[in-house]
């Protein structure tokens, strides 16, 4: 004797809606990789004084003040922070070197930056929010 139809099709519906809950369920329950963590400094060209905080991507709330700007940029650069564009604003020549740096990951490869600038308007102009703490 063969299945009715509609028995057949009832039992594939409550088996899939038997299913859906329980990925679902872990699809909720698994955090999502970050796209990179990065530890961010300034410091001076002595390295007498420095500052720095944890990038996360995407932003989770993390210490930076600008992270979801941050995060934005990087995403933009496609992680080179070389390609990373910044304010449009004229700087002064003031002498005041500052030193940048960023080390971590960033979509799984590794990264270890550093940029050396002739003071910190000149940093901003070209990192644009990431280095803004």
């Amino acid at each position: 004797m063969f299945p009715r139809p509609r028995a057949t099709a009832a039992a594939a519906v409550a088996a899939l809606l038997a299913i859906v809950p329980a990925s679902a369920a872990r699809a909720v329950a698994e955090p999502s990789q970050p796209h990179g963590e990065l530890m961010l400094t300034v410091s001076d060209a002595e390295d007498t004084w420095t500052r720095g905080v944890m990038l996360t991507c995407p932003d989770q709330g993390g210490p930076h003040p600008r992270a979801a700007e941050a995060c934005a940029a990087l995403d933009h650069a496609e992680g080179e922070f070389r390609a990373l564009s910044g304010r449009d604003r004229n700087c002064t020549a003031q002498h005041e070197p500052v030193v940048a740096t960023a080390s971590g990951t960033w979509r799984g490869k590794w990264v270890k930056w550093r940029g050396e600038f002739p003071n910190a308007c000149a940093l901003a102009r070209q990192t644009g929010v990431m280095f803004d703490f």
